[in-house]
């Protein structure tokens, strides 16, 4: 599956799972669905709203003791935390440092395990 596919079920798999906390569950908007003729000015207006680029995929906006929320860097579950682009690899060490938990996750199945041992409050530091 590409890592789109794997995002997909993530989000619909934590949606039937969890519906009362299924709207706090966010996807970052990625500069790559832009298209068209004003692609560029379009990036630049993105920016200026506060787009960064290498932000991780998902944001699970339920704090769970010792953290104030879940990031999550999708990858494909052929990959690994060795694909990640140097901003990616910033960020989740930038938001590990400061009270949340963010994870690489290589797959649909990898995902769902994240989420499920954040919920239980089982989930290591990394």
């Amino acid at each position: 599956m590409s890592e789109h596919t794997e995002q997909v079920a993530v989000v619909a798999w934590f949606r039937m799972q969890h519906p009362k906390q299924s709207k706090l569950l966010f996807s970052h908007i990625d500069g790559a669905i832009i298209g068209g003729k004003n692609k560029f000015g379009a990036i630049s207006n993105l920016k200026k709203e506060g787009w960064t680029k290498g932000i991780p995929d998902l944001m699970l906006a339920y704090p769970v003791p010792p953290y104030s929320g879940l990031w999550i860097e999708m990858k494909d579950k052929n990959k690994s935390e060795k694909d990640l682009r140097p901003e990616q690899k910033e960020y989740l060490e930038l938001f590990n440092s400061v009270g949340y938990a963010a994870y690489c996750c290589c797959g649909f199945d990898h995902a769902k395990h994240v989420i499920q041992m954040y919920l239980n409050g089982d989930l290591p530091h990394v």
